[in-house]
């Protein structure tokens, strides 16, 4: 399974809540990330919600959305992944560059 790799300065990250995805549905998270990479078309929503949930917490509900592929040197594809987070009424969007590895993996652009 190809997984989507996403870095940022862990104080970004903090209280985050792609930090708070239960270990549970990470790999759900993942495969939905690289669904929404390797196959959606641009402007194609996936949409994923976690089902296991700490102390009745409600649930994270995330919509991925690619909304611009490129080819860059060495024709790799890099695609702009736009991600809205939900858990009640605290929302998150991330956006980010994403560009296939020679090994199939995708990882975060740093340009």
């Amino acid at each position: 399974m190809t997984t989507a790799a996403v870095a940022a300065p862990p104080v970004m990250l903090n209280n985050s809540l792609i930090t708070q995805i239960p270990k549970g549905d990470r790999t759900s998270f993942h495969a939905a990330v690289a669904q929404a990479l390797n196959s959606s078309a641009d402007g194609q929503r996936t949409e994923w919600a976690s089902k296991a949930q700490p102390k009745k917490a409600a649930p994270i509900t995330v919509q991925l959305t690619p909304t611009q592929t490129s080819k860059v040197k060495d024709d790799r594809v890099c695609r702009f992944l736009v991600a809205d987070f939900a858990r009640t009424s605290t929302t998150e969007k991330w956006q980010f560059w994403i560009c296939k590895q020679p090994d199939g993996t995708w990882k975060a652009s740093s340009n």
